[in-house]
């Protein structure tokens, strides 16, 4: 039962998160000019009449729409994968196997810490669709999903990973010393 619960409120925790993050990107998105503008480019305004729903100003508002549900979409898939990589790292650490093979499981959950890097890498792909009409826009979403993906995955070998390994060979130091 203690397991359940502590899963449930850790994938509470995430889409709280990730719920969050959206709401406040949407938010700053219909509130601001500025960050609108990092997502619609700095065009400026259109010279001349333009019927709604036509011509070039809404077709920058729609393009602004995609680049920030991509976006959005990156922030949301980042999250996932550093939950699920902390989720990996918890589970090898708190098994009751012997401490050897922990220490081969967590070499083998290495793949787990790269995904937030390979998810920046689809947010860079991503924003090449972007770039065929707004370049400007297309940069943002590539640097900053790459951004994000190297500052996760970062954050999870140093504040995750290292403490979980230096944790698993003090142990086995202290088995091998009971011996």
């Amino acid at each position: 039962m203690k397991k359940s619960a502590f899963l449930f409120l850790y994938i509470a925790f995430l889409i709280l998160l990730s719920a969050g993050s959206v709401f406040l990107i949407l938010y700053f998105y219909d509130c601001s000019a500025f960050f609108r503008s990092l997502f619609e480019g700095g065009q400026g305004a259109v010279i001349g009449p333009v019927s709604s729903g036509g011509g070039f100003a809404a077709q920058t508002k729609f393009v602004g729409r995609i680049s920030l549900y991509i976006f959005m979409g990156i922030i949301v898939i980042q999250f996932v994968a550093f939950f699920l990589a902390m989720t990996i790292l918890r589970l090898v650490k708190k098994s009751t196997e012997h401490i050897d093979l922990k220490l081969q499981k967590l070499e083998n959950a290495d793949i787990f810490l790269d995904l937030p890097l390979y998810v920046g890498l689809f947010g860079t792909v991503a924003s090449f669709i972007v770039m065929t009409f707004n370049p400007q826009v297309s940069r943002l979403i590539a640097y900053s999903s790459t951004l994000i993906g190297i500052i996760f995955s970062v954050s999870l070998r140093t504040i995750v990973l290292f403490p979980t390994r230096q944790y698993l060979l003090v142990e086995k130091s202290e088995h091998l010393a009971g011996e």
